[in-house]
């Protein structure tokens, strides 16, 4: 997915400009979200628990 050709043929096909220089940006972007991904693949319930949260009194006044 991170191919170049890739990107500009989704850029051409969605009539966005395609800008050389962009490409780089794009790829960097691609590979932060798909390595997001690979942990919710790793723990697929990470969002369906509630995380806890301890509260220091001291720090609320």
């Amino acid at each position: 997915m991170n191919n170049s050709n890739f990107i500009k043929q989704s850029l051409y096909f969605q009539g966005l400009p395609i800008y050389e220089t962009d490409i780089p940006h794009i790829q960097r972007i691609l590979f932060t979200v798909n390595q997001a991904q690979r942990s919710l693949y790793a723990f697929p319930n990470l969002n369906s628990k509630v995380p806890i949260t301890i509260v220091d009194k001291r720090l609320l006044r």
